[in-house]
């Protein structure tokens, strides 16, 4: 026998099962969201997830058109997705896509949603459920391994150090969908200023109407950046109202509609040379995987960075070779240092070359047998050793490198003030048996940068005009 009178009526277990249905809804995940519509779109139900996600009660919403309700205000795009899955759920058919909508906090969620039609007992669609799954931190680390796969085959096809920087910061926003990247190299100057080089997005004009610097107790260095470049080290900025950062840079960002980012370390040989920084328009709340990520793209960056200057820096030395025997293949004696010290010059972008011969047992000074100043060569003249970058040179320091302010460094060197000199970098010149024969230098009127490849050049240099000093002819 069929048991009856349980539920009085039809509508009465209807009404029952939905209200055991809403408890169920409501007892979902903080990260789960579900609700009913009507096929006109009325919203009729949200769950307390959805609810107290953008900080509404029940009573906001209910009766009020799903497509005008706060969670699909922040982008058109999605509203307009909605409009069209409505239709298409009132026939039958479901719809899922990601939609984007600004929580109570400020912050830009992303949700896997759908929007599924339920049938009657007769086939009609009787209501629509549209449903969504928080997956912000998920679609973040997903673009961010696309976003440094991508980077990775632009790395591997970069030839050019330029073009390689924009490419990356434009795949940061494009791929990646930051709103702003930029890369800045940190500068040696009074200032600790940071260079940008290279950006792509919104507002990056403001890289040029700002300061930004890595200086320590400089207000302007408490941005994400200068603390990057100081530490050596990844920083994160979640909120810029939270943040210690300058309350100038604070306003900048509001008045450009900034609110978080990351600003990345890029290193040689564990040597912070500058950033790749990151920036958001919401609040920056990241996973480790996404960080774990970004830090592995900046440090492709580097790598790439690092190999297309010793790429270059190659050229250049081989270049600088080619030079030697092409410009003094035919030059014995005077002749041959003289052309020598032309080429070194133009290979290294000095304005000043000098090469010189000890004069024993005067060791106190010593005599050019061949200088250029500004490309043109002058009369040899003796060098007092005293006071001066060369009185550094010996058996065991055979390299003086000054990179900037040489004339504070060495203020007794008259020679130093009247060239003009900024940069020195000197190296003492010996014979086959080790014994000192000279010193070989040259003078630069602005801060030497390319340390590295100015020691190369000079060490080729100096090996083969200790074989020209060596000959019997000169001596």
């Amino acid at each position: 026998m069929a048991l009856t009178g349980y539920y009085h009526n039809e509508l009465a277990r209807v009404d029952k099962a939905s209200i055991r249905l809403r408890e169920v809804m409501d007892g979902l995940s903080s990260a789960f969201f579900i609700g009913t519509i009507t096929v006109d779109g009325i919203v009729t139900y949200a769950n307390r997830t959805a609810l107290d996600a953008v900080g509404l009660q029940r009573k906001d919403v209910l009766g009020q058109l799903f497509v005008d309700t706060p969670w699909w205000r922040y982008s058109v795009e999605s509203r307009q997705q909605l409009r069209e899955a409505i239709i298409k759920a009132a026939q039958g058919v479901s719809s899922r896509f990601d939609a984007r909508f600004e929580d109570i906090n400020g912050c830009v969620k992303t949700t896997d949603f759908s929007l599924h039609p339920v049938f009657d007992s007769k086939g009609k669609v009787s209501y629509l459920v549209p449903s969504g799954h928080d997956v912000t931190e998920r679609r973040a680390a997903e673009r961010a391994l696309k976003m440094k796969n991508a980077c990775h085959d632009a790395l591997l096809r970069a030839e050019d150090e330029n073009k390689l920087l924009e490419d990356v910061c434009r795949l940061v926003v494009e791929v990646g969908g930051y709103r702003m990247a930029w890369v800045g190299y940190a500068q040696h100057d009074v200032q600790k200023s940071v260079k940008p080089v290279a950006c792509a997005g919104e507002h990056t004009e403001l890289l040029s109407e700002i300061v930004i610097t890595w200086a320590e107790g400089d207000a302007r260095s408490t941005g994400a950046t200068g603390e990057c470049i100081r530490t050596a080290k990844t920083v994160i900025c979640q909120d810029v109202d939270y943040s210690r950062v300058a309350a100038s840079l604070r306003s900048v960002a509001h008045q450009k509609g900034f609110r978080g980012g990351i600003a990345l370390p890029l290193l040689n040989q564990n040597q912070v040379f500058g950033n790749l920084t990151i920036a958001s328009d919401n609040v920056f709340k990241v996973t480790d995987e996404e960080v774990l990520l970004l830090q592995m793209l900046a440090e492709n960056l580097a790598f790439g960075i690092n190999s297309l200057r010793i790429k270059q820096e190659n050229q250049r030395i081989l270049s600088a070779v080619y030079k030697i025997a092409e410009g003094v293949s035919l030059a014995t004696g005077s002749a041959f240092l003289q052309k020598l010290v032309l080429t070194m010059t133009e290979a290294l972008g000095a304005q000043v070359g000098i090469i010189t011969h000890l004069q024993a047992p005067h060791l106190d000074y010593t005599r050019t047998v061949a200088a250029v100043v500004d490309g043109q060569l002058i009369d040899n003249f003796d060098i007092p050793m005293a006071g001066t970058p060369c009185e550094q040179l010996s058996e065991l320091n055979p390299e003086c490198v000054v990179t900037s302010e040489v004339k504070k460094h060495y203020p007794e060197a008259n020679g130093l003030v009247a060239l003009g000199a900024e940069a020195y970098i000197g190296r003492r010149i010996v014979d086959s048996k080790g014994q000192a024969m000279g010193q070989i230098f040259v003078l630069f009127r602005q801060p030497l940068t390319q340390t590295e490849f100015a020691s190369s050049i000079l060490k080729i240099y100096s090996a083969r005009v200790a074989a020209e000093l060596e000959r019997k002819e000169f001596i």
